[in-house]
């Protein structure tokens, strides 16, 4: 009789699931690759890492002020909070948050999501309720 025999190859992750199948095994399924800025924070992509570049020059120039990265939204409406099937919250994860002058000698809040040239269905939904849950909230794309 055969011993059970345990095949290693790639480890499985911390949530227990295998690496995905395909180019590399694993990572984003873009294809984006973790990099830092120049402040020293770790991004998802290139072009996020970039554009935090651009928005701390904005913040040394006094343009914009109380830049956070990855801020989080969770959905509710009339006070219920919004929840999948299993339990999980509802929820939105920006890349950036900030204020900018509103040309009134006041500040207004923005919210800045970097894409690529892919955008899948999950996506303009979460922004479609978005807006309607956070209409005092400017909402940008940026490429």
């Amino acid at each position: 009789m055969t011993p059970w025999v345990r095949i290693i190859g790639k480890k499985a992750g911390a949530n227990g699931r295998q690496p995905r199948k395909g180019k590399g095994g694993g990572g984003n399924k873009f294809g984006a690759k973790l990099c830092a800025c120049h402040a020293g924070h770790n991004h998802h992509s290139r072009a996020e890492a970039r554009r935090c570049n651009d928005l701390h020059l904005l913040v040394r120039g006094g343009v914009i002020r109380n830049l956070e990265q990855q801020p989080q939204f969770w959905f509710a409406i009339n006070g219920r909070q919004v929840k999948h099937e299993n339990g999980r919250r509802l929820g939105y994860k920006a890349d950036f948050r900030y204020e900018e002058q509103d040309g009134a000698g006041g500040w207004r809040a923005v919210v800045e999501d970097v894409k690529g040239p892919y955008r899948d269905d999950a996506w303009t939904i979460r922004k479609a309720v978005f807006r309607a849950l956070f209409p005092e909230v400017d909402l940008r794309e940026v490429a």
